[in-house]
């Protein structure tokens, strides 16, 4: 599951925004979080949390 919010919409363009990506295996869910201004970069970073917690648990 891939969701996008912005934390200050007052900001505009500079706003910071909030990517959670919930992943799963055949045991678990988890989820995980990237922030910034540029949703590109935050959803690289849950993006990447998320492939380096599933391939460590």
């Amino acid at each position: 599951d891939y969701k996008v919010r912005v934390l200050d919409s007052q900001s505009g363009t500079e706003a910071k925004v909030r990517v959670i990506i919930e992943s799963r295996n055949q045991q678990k869910t988890w989820g995980t979080v990237g922030v910034s201004t540029d949703v590109i970069e935050a959803s690289w970073y849950a993006l990447v949390d998320s492939i380096e917690y599933g391939l460590l648990k």
